[in-house]
């Protein structure tokens, strides 16, 4: 039996036709794992995806500080689909400018699922959005308890009949674990937009 290795040599070494085989059964194997093909981003992903549906985006960041509106407005022409963001860094910019209730915060604290959830909800309320997405989290070094060390993020999804919410929990300095937050973040809106799940 021919290794996996083999296979793949002999299918690049013969020429186009073969390579289509192999990018096609790598796409079938992976599934929902393959964002793009050739050299598009995440975020001319979902550009494109958005402004196919006629769909809008809003965001409502506080570990990630603006960066997840930052990669989607990287993209020229995202005023199409992108309406706004808040960076709400701090709990009473929660609950002032999205709406997060400070019952809420008293009783899960800032970084839970249940904030994450009103956050994104919140931004979708404040910019009309047909999705958004939040991020909440202890990127380091300092914060976090034995429940939620540092490196735990909390990501929200909000749309019409659509919520979800994602924590995890990564190593990893600052700048890492912010990075993570928002490609995560992103990939969980494309999974929404073609109908996986997160």
């Amino acid at each position: 039996m021919q290794s996996p290795v083999g296979v793949v040599e002999e299918l690049l070494g013969a020429g186009g036709e073969a390579a289509e085989r192999l990018d096609s059964a790598i796409v079938a194997a992976l599934g929902p794992h393959v964002f793009a093909r050739d050299e598009e981003t995440m975020e001319e992903v979902l550009g494109r995806l958005l402004a196919q549906r006629g769909e809008s985006l809003s965001t409502a960041e506080s570990l990630t500080g603006g960066a997840i509106a930052r990669r989607i407005t990287d993209i020229p022409g995202a005023s199409r689909y992108f309406r706004g963001a808040a960076v709400v860094y701090c709990d009473d910019a929660k609950k002032t400018v999205v709406g997060v209730r400070s019952e809420t915060l008293a009783t899960h604290g800032a970084v839970s699922a249940e904030v994450a959830m009103e956050m994104a909800r919140g931004a979708r309320r404040v910019f009309a959005s047909t999705w958004a997405l939040s991020a909440t989290g202890y990127a380091g070094p300092e914060g976090g308890g034995p429940d939620r060390p540092v490196g735990t993020v909390v990501i929200g999804l909000a749309g019409s009949g659509t919520e979800a919410v994602r924590e995890m929990r990564w190593p990893g300095d600052r700048a890492t674990v912010r990075a993570r937050a928002v490609r995560v973040a992103l990939d969980t809106l494309r999974r929404a937009l073609i109908g996986v799940e997160a």
